[in-house]
């Protein structure tokens, strides 16, 4: 027999996509044991491995339960082959696709390896049509916001891993050049997690920032269902496991944080609350309405603020809470010194004042519970924990271009926010979705 905490953890899900599946019949309990705690099955064990599969071929959920349940009219290859029909269309698009592109290209006879083909063939084919590093990524950039679901399917018929297809979908879909990341293939954004490994956090914060912020968080059950959303390490992950005593389905497209997060939580004594996940925050897999809480700590400007609050709030349960934090103006964008607004305009364009922000999630339906500006000594305490890193890799990887390039653009970093105190910080914002 399995506990909904076993189970979860057993097949990569969270807890609260169980009760998810419980609540919707797909995946009922076989018995309840000491009141409400949910007992399951071999045989629901093997059901839910079903299910899993039928998802990942992209079959709906009402119609794998009646597929599963032998409703009349539904046969289990009848919807596969209606699947099957749905992806060949998609793969017709992307053939149109090869087509055109082989057309601009003058190229029509490589078509005939479009099979075969590869990330190393594809750029070095856009390459020697002249295409630049910037002309390839505008062209990620469009077909993105075009269609994203195809620009996933493309970059996978590259056999690209994921973690780097979640960095190059991260990039194109971002409002503005992340930490000036202007390179397509992704290893600008690997090498950048390399360097930043080894840091107690990878942003500024604390335990009693974390803690301050949970607090901001009224009607939240006693034990709620979290998801964190690009937690890195852990650096958050861990007290929000111990300040709530709910479960927390922690989430990062770099396995290495995943990996040490896995560690710390172990240490805290907290490994059977923490569920670690690879996933794009662009991208969740998850039911609608199943969390009580989402939290994402210095990681929202990526997808940027206006679209996070627009996505994630279907997977707020009503009443739900969603905290953020977010760079931001503490004094008029305008009468910042030029230095500062020069090196926000490429960094962070879009970074804004915390009322805006504030202003922005009222218009996206939300209510605004609180907020506060991180202490001046969680930068501190950040920036000399990376210059420490700093100084440790640059033997390695300050020759590297990509690398010399991360290691000159935090050292300037670190360098303005200690000329210009007092001109920006990191906010917290805690808004609540509508009960």
């Amino acid at each position: 027999m399995y506990t909904v905490g076993r189970l979860a953890k057993r097949h990569g899900l969270s807890r609260s996509t169980l009760l998810y599946y419980d609540r919707i019949g797909l995946l009922r309990p076989t018995g309840h044991a000491k009141g409400e705690y949910r007992h399951y099955s071999d045989a629901d064990d093997a059901r839910l491995a079903r299910i899993r599969e039928y998802r990942r071929a992209g079959i709906a959920l009402d119609e794998i339960r009646r597929m599963l349940d032998g409703h009349a009219g539904t046969s289990v290859a009848g919807a596969l082959e209606n699947r099957l029909r749905e992806l060949n269309r998609e793969m017709d698009g992307l053939r149109e696709q090869q087509r055109l592109v082989a057309g601009l290209l003058g190229r029509a006879d490589l078509l005939a390896e479009a099979e075969a083909m590869d990330k190393a063939t594809w750029v070095s084919l856009l390459a020697s049509a002249g295409f630049t590093e910037a002309d390839m990524r505008n062209w990620h950039v469009r077909f993105e916001r075009s269609d994203p679901d195809k620009h996933e399917l493309f970059l996978r018929a590259l056999r690209i891993p994921p973690p780097e297809i979640s960095a190059i979908r991260a990039m194109a879909a971002a409002p503005h050049e992340i930490l000036n990341l202007n390179r397509e293939s992704g290893r600008f954004m690997e090498l950048f997690f390399k360097i930043y490994e080894g840091l107690d956090r990878e942003g500024p914060g604390s335990h009693a920032m974390t803690e301050r912020a949970y607090r901001l968080c009224r009607g939240l059950p006693d034990k709620p269902e979290i998801l964190e959303l690009g937690c890195g390490s852990g650096g958050a992950t861990i007290p929000l496991a111990q300040i709530s005593g709910g479960t927390v389905t922690a989430t990062e497209v770099y396995r290495p944080f995943l990996d040490a997060l896995i560690e710390r939580a172990k240490a805290a004594g907290v490994a059977d609350r923490v569920i670690a996940a690879v996933m794009d925050m662009g991208d969740i897999r998850a039911e609608p309405e199943s969390f009580d809480l989402i939290w994402c700590e210095g990681a929202a400007y990526i997808l940027g603020v206006d679209k996070a609050l627009a996505q994630w709030k279907r997977f707020l349960k009503p009443g739900g809470c969603l905290c953020i934090t977010d760079a931001v103006w503490l004094i008029a964008p305008e009468s910042a010194p030029e230095e500062l607004r020069e090196f926000w305009a490429r960094g962070y364009p879009a970074m804004r004042t915390a009322e805006a922000n504030n202003e922005a999630a009222r218009k996206a339906g939300y209510d605004v519970l609180g907020g506060f500006t991180i202490d001046a000594a969680c930068w501190d305490a950040f920036y000399s924990d990376v210059e420490a890193r700093l100084d440790a890799i640059e033997p390695v990887y300050g020759d590297d271009p990509d690398g010399r390039a991360i290691i000159d653009m935090t050292r300037h970093e670190i360098a303005l926010y200690r000329r210009h105190p007092g001109a920006y910080g990191y906010q917290f914002h805690v808004f609540r979705k509508p009960s």
